[in-house]
């Protein structure tokens, strides 16, 4: 996998515009436009033209800086046979060093405007980025002669002392301050991209943040003119004095007035639900009548139950599990029924549900494995011994014999939720489920809880070398 940072800066608008007395800050429509062709090439490069390998698949997330200027993180990932697994691979896409200027004085130019960090430290300790005394980015890095790849499978980037350095703000700077990129991207686009490789699947869920943290917010306070004319005391109505505002840049006014996507993916994710026997969920309003409402198709019928009609027809559908089935076939919702796909791709994920939904939570287990049943009875059936509840089939596959579905269950939201997350879970598995050995439970999910704890305090100290070992 690789996480390509694409930032527009306004040096190539600001030019344009400077034949009219504007900055690019009086025309956010112009950066959005121009930062949104950008991207739709960067996309194409990568994912039609292969640059970088073959991409299977990728997403991405625009947000915008509290200066305005848009912003794109773009997650993608690499076939097999693109991986990059050596650190000479990672060398041949990814560069952290100053070019010589000698020999490619435009990639020089490019760097020192584009993908130099700060500076900051003791060269400038009025940088934005400094806290406490200290670059909140850890910069300047370390010098490093060979790319390498530490314990936790994170990339230290060659980095050698080979006396290349540019003039940053009056301040000379060297390879430490360079912040990763990709020649091709830069030279072709002209602005920053920072790239950086990545081993770790469970990164996906630190780029959703950005598409689910919400928008930027500010607290405005209305204070009455104070003229002296009154000593007498006011009453403070704290309702009508603040207001819980929402904070929306000009550019992204422009990019959401044009309908621009702020997030996308493929290939497409289709979130599939499931609901136990005469338990599906029906919609309808407050005034509709209880016929009315009884004689709706979704009543006796549902994406869930339509599966089992289409194992009965398609005999391709009977050595799929529900996840799988998908992939190959496409729900029409107007006809409730599933029909062979044609073209597309699609992924299937089923929905979460926690261990404290009872048999909800064990139907959701068996659908992992059972492949094409006609019926919930099916589903029930292990080694043709048919079981009353899900439960016991789940015990009759093995599946909750020794507290494995709770750690399963942490496992498996730790590819999407946050360390914060996994901990409350877990809480709420001490207190609502039956947990035979907690201590087991733990000691097999301990890195898992602990995520996030490290870097949090490694933050507040800043200082990368603290160590928990538990980690």
């Amino acid at each position: 996998m690789n996480i390509i940072q694409m930032e527009k800066r306004t040096g190539q608008t600001q030019r344009l515009l400077g034949s009219v007395h504007l900055k690019a800050s009086d025309c956010p429509d112009i950066i959005s436009r121009v930062f949104k062709m950008k991207f739709d090439e960067l996309l194409s490069d990568l994912t039609k033209k292969n640059l970088l390998g073959k991409v299977l698949a990728y997403m991405y997330t625009i947000e915008f800086q509290k200066r305005g200027l848009p912003h794109a993180h773009i997650l993608i990932f690499l076939h097999p046979s693109n991986k990059y697994p050596n650190p000479s691979d990672i060398d041949r896409i990814i560069s952290a060093e100053i070019p010589d200027q000698d020999t490619n004085e435009e990639l020089y130019n490019l760097v020192k405007t584009h993908m130099i960090h700060g500076p900051c430290g003791f060269a400038n300790r009025s940088s934005p980025c400094m806290k406490d005394g200290k670059c909140s980015k850890y910069f300047p890095k370390q010098f490093q002669p060979e790319t390498i790849v530490d314990q936790d499978g994170f990339p230290v980037y060659r980095r050698r002392d080979n006396g290349h350095t540019v003039l940053k703000n009056g301040i000379q700077v060297d390879n430490r301050n360079v912040v990763p990129y990709n020649v091709k991207l830069l030279t072709k686009y002209q602005a920053h991209i920072n790239m950086e490789w990545c081993n770790q699947s469970t990164s996906i869920k630190y780029l959703f943040k950005y598409i689910n943290k919400g928008y930027d917010r500010i607290t405005v306070a209305i204070v009455p003119n104070d003229d002296g004319t009154s000593n007498q005391p006011q009453n403070i109505d704290e309702i009508k004095q603040y207001i819980d505002c929402r904070y929306v840049s000009p550019s992204e006014a422009s990019w959401r007035i044009f309908s621009f996507p702020i997030h996308g993916r493929k290939p497409a994710v289709e979130r599939l639900y499931f609901h136990c026997e005469g338990q599906n969920s029906v919609y309808y309003t407050d005034f509709d009548r209880i016929n009315t409402v009884l004689e709706k198709p979704s009543v006796t019928e549902s994406m869930f139950t339509s599966w089992f009609e289409a194992n009965c027809k398609y005999p391709e559908a009977q050595n799929l599990t529900y996840s799988k089935f998908v992939s190959k076939f496409v729900y029409v919702k107007k006809k409730r029924e599933w029909n062979p796909r044609q073209k597309g791709y699609t992924i299937g994920r089923f929905i979460w549900v926690p261990p404290t939904t009872g048999e909800l939570y064990y139907l959701r287990l068996m659908l992992t494995h059972v492949k094409g049943p006609r019926s919930y009875n099916d589903i029930k059936t292990v080694n043709n011994v048919k079981y009353d509840t899900f439960r016991d089939a789940c015990f009759a596959m093995g599946f909750i014999s020794d507290d494995r579905e709770f750690i399963a269950a942490i496992k498996e939201a730790n590819h999407w939720g946050s360390g914060q997350y996994l901990r409350l879970l877990f809480v709420h598995m001490l207190l609502s489920c039956n947990i035979n050995r907690p201590r087991h439970v733990w000691s097999k999910t301990c890195h898992l809880l602990a995520d996030g704890i490290l870097y949090a305090q490694q933050r507040i100290a800043n200082n990368r070398g603290i160590i928990f070992p538990i980690l």
